[in-house]
């Protein structure tokens, strides 16, 4: 498949259905928000048709009134953020909302999808570059509703990182859904929550945001996406090599296939250049679920801390190497996090950004790989309706980055890795010698074969 013929039908500014009360339109950033400024994430929703859906025309409806009513309570995504004074204005400008018809049968498209993941950056507003500049600012958050020719739906999510972690927009989308199936938006929201624990300080990180999409003015190497596909057989095959030869690890999923990618990225580097050379990966870590503080169990914002295991040149480079390098460090972040309280999370925020700034002070000599975890969040638990969705994906970055996102079956890990176009030819090759079992989009199809 070339290409996708999509009109657009629609497309406004959609407002919260009640104002924002006066006290709730201003809101500081936390310590945890200033590192994400101006980075957006995409999500897709693909959702084959149904018997039991309604018209079209009422689906759409319904997606767009209970959006609005959903923002009523996640209000800061109807804001716009100011650089100034590092603050989310809850002005009720509106999140932008897309409708489209694609003309297209869904479940044929995700059958020929192949290695053109690209295609699906058509499914999100702004084809995956910051918003059209305009003497305004932009939304925080835009949806785009994909109607395709069989009554299949698509929902593209761009979001900004700025007040939204995985948490977050896991918490938005589960709400949206709920209230677009019962018609009533109860789920009480405080944003205020974190910026009172952790107010935002001038950290070094905050001006370096090594997280940002390059500007329209600069050139930079093209970046390519690619899916990998790492099924329950092929986690299980790689954790039997981990153990018999580093039997106290016990790495899990995450652990193990980050430990794959980064072995197989710094042997690409080494070849490259004809030498090793230090080596880090960095991953963000949700501090609610491994915080003992109650009062950040359901604290909505970005709330992440990182874990950064570092490999010095000239080191053991064996796959077991990497995973109790990945796993030691990771424990020992954990430990911290879980007997801290909220000035020792506040020191640790602090001591990461320094961290940070050091470590990409030293790209030049020092590979620093990103990476973020979907895993575990109810992303296939999104129902609006008319069921659940057939297949949850991520979409094309401009920046090098590995996202991790559970398989729908829940025993397994889909990662799109984004690299430099060069470097995502040699981590094809790479990645199916050391695994042969791992399945790669363009030998593993996405298909719906009950739905055809």
């Amino acid at each position: 498949m070339a290409k996708l013929e999509i009109q657009i039908q629609t497309s406004e500014m959609l407002k919260p259905s009640t104002p924002t009360l006066n006290h709730l339109r201003s809101l500081n950033l936390s310590m945890f928000d200033q590192p994400d400024a101006s980075n957006y994430a995409p999500i897709l929703f693909h959702y084959l048709p149904s018997n039991e859906q309604n018209n079209t025309a009422e689906r759409c409806d319904k997606l767009k009134k209970s959006l609005a009513d959903t923002l009523v309570n996640f209000y800061p995504l109807a804001g716009r953020f100011s650089r100034n004074d590092l603050t989310i204005h809850c002005n009720d400008e509106g999140a932008e909302y897309v409708e489209t018809r694609v003309n297209a049968n869904l479940a044929q498209f995700l059958h020929q999808l192949g290695p053109k993941i690209e295609l699906l950056d058509h499914l999100i507003p702004w084809c995956n570059s910051f918003p059209p500049e305009s003497t305004h600012l932009p939304p925080l958050l835009a949806v785009q509703v994909n109607i395709f020719n069989c009554g299949g739906l698509v929902i593209g999510i761009q979001i900004s990182h700025i007040i939204t972690d995985g948490f977050t927009l896991g918490t938005f989308m589960t709400e949206w859904a709920r209230v677009s199936r019962t018609g009533t938006a109860t789920k009480d929201c405080s944003y205020g929550h974190l910026p009172s624990l952790f107010p935002s300080r001038v950290v070094p990180l905050a001006h370096h945001d090594f997280s940002s999409l390059p500007s329209s003015d600069i050139v930079s190497p093209k970046i390519v996406t690619r899916r990998f596909v790492f099924d329950a057989q092929a986690i299980a095959n790689l954790k039997h090599r981990i153990n018999s030869s580093a039997p106290f690890t016990k790495p899990n999923r995450v652990m193990i296939v980050l430990s794959l990618i980064w072995k197989v990225l710094v042997g690409i580097s080494s070849a490259k250049r004809g030498h090793s050379r230090d080596s880090c990966l960095i991953i963000p870590i949700n501090v609610r679920a491994k915080s003992k503080l109650p009062s950040l169990q359901h604290a909505l914002g970005n709330c992440t801390l990182i874990s950064i295991p570092t490999l010095e040149a000239n080191n053991r480079q064996e796959l077991h190497d990497f995973a109790n390098l990945v796993g030691s460090t990771l424990r020992e972040t954990l430990i911290n996090i879980g007997k801290a309280n909220i000035d020792d999370i506040a020191s640790m925020v602090a001591d990461q950004s320094r961290e940070l700034v050091n470590a990409f002070g030293q790209k030049d000599e020092k590979d620093i790989y990103l990476s973020s975890s979907w895993c575990k969040f109810p992303w296939y638990d999104v129902d609006f309706g008319w069921g659940k969705p057939f297949w949850v994906s991520s979409a094309c970055r401009l920046l090098e980055v590995i996202i991790l996102v559970d398989t729908k079956e829940g025993d397994g890990i889909e990662a799109w890795v984004s690299l430099k176009e060069d470097d995502i030819i040699e981590f094809e090759r790479n990645i199916q010698m050391v695994l042969p079992r791992i399945n790669h989009i363009s030998s593993q199809k996405i298909t719906p074969i009950s739905r055809l």
